[in-house]
């Protein structure tokens, strides 16, 4: 009796321990997907402000050519008067 006990006891030790291996091997494949996915975001987050800069510079240029191309317009509506 004794040695079936001791026997389950060791049968519980090594399925414990195959557990507990195979939960770090869980562990270690997220913490890969997320060095995956953070590297990503990183790469999305270069490319948005390499976007942001060329929108706010192509607005900033378009104000700057539709302020006195509406001011031209708006002359020669008031000169047309």
């Amino acid at each position: 009796m004794a040695e079936e006990l001791s026997k389950r006891i060791d049968d519980v030790h090594k399925r414990l321990d195959d557990l507990r291996g195979s939960i770090d091997q869980r562990f270690e494949q997220v913490d890969r997907r997320f060095e995956q996915v953070f590297g990503e975001l990183r790469e999305i987050r270069v490319d948005m402000r390499s976007h942001f800069r060329w929108s706010v510079t192509t607005m900033v240029a378009l104000f700057g050519v539709a302020v006195p191309v509406w001011m031209w317009v708006l002359g020669l509506v008031l000169k047309f008067r």
